[in-house]
């Protein structure tokens, strides 16, 4: 019975806490979201449909040469691996 009563006053308390002027209810999460934002959002700048093609055409060539080096170290590992087991 006395945890019960302990729970009902930590309860209480914590109520009061909330009604007291001074604290307000979730002002601590999400990094505090009673505050007013004082910055303004980035705007990303428009681009010319050259550049961004120039950009994607460069990630694509990226990823191409990322794959291809992705699968020549995965053959040489695997061949390795093949021919470790192959002299046991």
């Amino acid at each position: 019975m006395g945890s019960i009563s302990f729970m009902n006053v930590t309860l209480n308390n914590n109520r009061k806490l909330l009604k007291n002027g001074k604290r307000k209810p979730f002002s601590k999460r999400n990094g505090g979201s009673s505050k007013t934002s004082s910055y303004k959002p980035y705007v990303l700048p428009r681009l010319q449909p050259h550049v961004l093609r120039r950009i994607r055409l460069k990630v694509k060539r990226e990823n191409r040469r990322l794959l291809i080096k992705k699968l020549i170290i995965g053959t040489l590992v695997l061949l390795l691996i093949t021919y470790w087991i192959s002299q046991l």
